[in-house]
């Protein structure tokens, strides 16, 4: 984790991504020779990408993935073909972009990743380069970058400011496939290996009324009902238990498994007490979602915790209410199926906390110091086997963005350097765009996000290094990954701040954008 003093640095970062406009992507199988365009893409086949960065016409060939060995280790290697304009006025450094910077090497957040979408997984860019060449106008030049080994035959790429490519994964002795230096490919690389295995997607979801949250891994389903919510003050009486509907689905969506109940306390009253009243709410939940569906399939363990695994300190009044929950965990047999655990999916939406406007139309934001404004738009998001992919544009208004996108446009307005599950998780958090969610039924439903080994904080699919500022007329596109819904539409919602004591986000919503399959 890098913590604050590094963000001296971010001046002089976002004044490197201004000026950038890119249009709707072009995307298309690239060909040898590239005339018509209309050549039948074959598996070894790059993907071809018409962009702009930095406001320059910039054409990229992307993939396929090849797997190969460096030395009896497996991994997989990216090649990325870019092609700067002649017409281009200044020079772009792509490397940094889509790779990573040296900033992001450190910080070990690399924008550069894989995702497998039928197998929910994701693979980070093992590549520790950080320094590249600028790329000048009229020039070309091909980037590398290392992976650990890739176990299936095509993957997403998410290309940071950019889009998503599908590309094919070959082997390095499969016909056609590129031809590459494996050992100065590792050398420049210097790949660092704990990030070498694919780590699951997760999806994390929170109840607008405070009263659950949801996180669906692999393996399981977790529900924190919220006791404030749930039950009457120090009581085991269920108070209001319209959530519980939506666990009961949850459930009826498996065939059975282990079910486990737990109730937790604060650390007010003394520890019988606790212990007594965590157990109470503990059953309490049980029984109703007896009710309301079969658990014969199920294996129920109900118990209670007391005050004894709080989930913060209990040293506040704000922390004590997250510590009064029941957590109901679902571990079906054979694994979850990556849905999402809603609360109620029927609910009418809240009144925007800000400026509203269709996706495809967009909505005009200000700042709330009038100091800059922008356009947010939203053509259409992409439903992949329980994914949907957005690429949102961004463009400067009057007076422009007047800082850091990541600042107020696009952030998670929670506590600085957390992310939306409160992990601290230092410059991800601050320069990401975590705070883009969806709006569906009575849930906020966030980035599908994913933990990589040896990390405190979970990192959110989506820009991890938006630094650009955006002046008068300049654009930026920003990628994000969310779960899957299960609408023709969605809405995308950027809460306003949640600190009473000063403006850190600008709420913003867009309405009525459409899915369609890809």
């Amino acid at each position: 984790m890098i913590s604050l003093p590094a963000l001296a640095g971010l001046g002089a970062l976002a004044a490197c991504g201004k000026d950038r406009t890119p249009p709707v992507v072009q995307v298309s199988p690239s060909t040898a020779p590239a005339a018509t365009g209309t050549a039948t893409p074959s598996a070894t086949q790059a993907v071809s990408m018409e962009t702009t960065l930095n406001g320059q016409d910039l054409t990229l060939a992307v993939g396929p993935l090849v797997r190969t060995t460096h030395q009896g280790e497996e991994l997989a290697i990216l090649p990325i073909h870019a092609a700067l304009a002649e017409s281009s006025t200044t020079a772009v450094n792509v490397g940094e972009r889509l790779i990573g910077s040296l900033l992001s090497s450190v910080a070990d957040y690399k924008p550069l990743r894989l995702i497998d979408t039928a197998g929910s997984r994701l693979w980070s860019t093992t590549s520790l380069e950080g320094v590249f060449a600028d790329l000048q106008p009229g020039d070309a030049q091909d980037l590398r970058a290392t992976f650990g080994p890739v176990d299936v035959e095509a993957v997403t790429v998410f290309l940071a400011g950019v889009g998503f490519a599908e590309v094919p994964v070959v082997d390095d002795d499969a016909d056609g496939a590129p031809k590459l230096d494996v050992d100065a490919i590792v050398e420049a690389a210097t790949p660092y290996g704990p990030l070498r295995e694919p780590v699951p997607l997760e999806r994390y979801a929170e109840a607008l009324d405070g009263s659950s949250s949801g996180l669906t891994t692999d393996d399981q389903t977790t529900v924190d009902l919220s006791s404030d919510v749930t039950f009457a003050s120090d009581s085991a009486e269920l108070s209001a238990d319209a959530v519980l509907q939506g666990v009961a689905d949850s459930i009826a969506g498996y065939d059975g498994g282990d079910l486990e109940i737990v109730g937790h306390t604060d650390d007010v009253a003394d520890d019988a007490h606790n212990q007594t009243l965590s157990e109470q709410r503990a059953q309490a939940v049980s029984d109703r979602l007896g009710e309301l569906t079969d658990l014969s399939g199920w294996n129920v363990a109900v118990s209670g915790k007391g005050e004894t695994e709080p989930k913060v300190d209990n040293d506040s009044d704000e922390h004590r209410q997250a510590n009064r929950r029941v957590e109901i965990v679902i571990a079906p047999t054979g694994g979850t199926d990556g849905a999402l655990s809603r609360s109620d999916t029927n609910s009418p939406l809240p009144q925007a906390a800000g400026p509203e406007g269709r996706g495809p139309a967009g909505v005009t934001v200000d700042a709330v110091d009038a100091a800059g404004q922008v356009l947010v738009t939203l053509e259409e998001v992409t439903r992949r086997e329980g994914l949907l992919f957005g690429r949102l544009l961004f463009k400067g208004g009057q007076g422009g963005s007047g800082s850091a996108l990541s600042v107020g446009w696009v952030n998670d307005p929670g506590a600085v350097l957390a992310n939306a599950r409160g992990e601290l998780g230092g410059l991800t958090s601050v320069f990401s765009a975590g705070g883009l969610t969806l709006l569906s039924g009575s849930d906020r439903i966030y980035p599908v996000d994913y933990l990589l080994k040896g990390a405190s904080a979970h990192r959110a699919l989506t820009e991890l290094e938006l630094t650009d500022t955006l002046g008068k007329g300049e654009e930026a596109a920003v990628c994000v990954v969310w779960p899957d819904t299960g609408e023709d539409t969605v809405v995308v919602d950027h809460p306003g701040s949640t600190t009473a004591e000063e403006d850190t986000a600008y709420p913003w919503r867009l309405t009525d954008v459409p899915v369609i399959a890809g």
